[in-house]
């Protein structure tokens, strides 16, 4: 009787120390960086076509195979992206669901890691107009991690967000962003 209580609470301990609770990231919420940048283009009214992905569906991202960090509702990285370009359009005045212009987005790759020295979030998404015309932006944002794995995953989780404000501003400050327009 003893050796199966010693068992089971060996696997109890062994489920609290090495199951992570899992990790949301923030919302998103417009940069007034980003705001300023697309007031340049005031008089434009932008639509914003669903994003598509390489992998579609994808939420989530392992770090240190013990956390799992998630986008905040689940949702898929291109529609968090997508999300987040209409809500930079919107608090610029550009947004409009019905404009002639529309703006679509395929990400191509989504890539967040935790290694101290090396922590950083990655993306690869390429944007095209109805027009024709298209690029592709690899944005790199790079944030501090720890050795500790609480606390790396937590910085992880939490810079997401600061993250695709980075790449927002990669994909609106573009030289070809302005071809997208016409």
């Amino acid at each position: 009787m003893k050796k199966y209580l010693n068992i089971g609470m060996a696997v109890a301990v062994s489920a609290i120390l090495f199951t992570g609770c899992g990790i949301k990231s923030s919302e998103y919420s417009a940069s007034a960086q980003n705001v300023q940048t697309l007031k340049k283009y005031e008089n434009t009214k932008i639509a914003v076509n669903k994003f598509t992905a390489k992998t579609p569906g994808e939420y989530s991202t392992l770090c240190r195979l013990a956390e799992t960090i998630t986008t905040p509702n689940d949702e898929p990285y291109e529609t968090y992206i997508e999300k987040a370009l209409k809500e930079e359009l919107l608090m610029a005045g550009m947004y409009d669901a019905n404009s002639k212009i529309k703006i679509s987005g395929y990400v191509e790759e989504v890539v967040g890691s935790s290694m101290l020295g090396d922590a950083y979030w990655s993306f690869k998404v390429k944007v095209s107009s109805e027009n024709g015309k298209e690029y592709t932006v690899s944005t790199k944002k790079e944030y501090s991690s720890s050795f500790v794995a609480y606390t790396a995953c937590n910085n992880m989780g939490s810079t997401f967000a600061p993250s695709v404000k980075q790449l927002i501003n990669d994909i609106i400050t573009h030289p070809k962003f302005a071809t997208l327009l016409k």
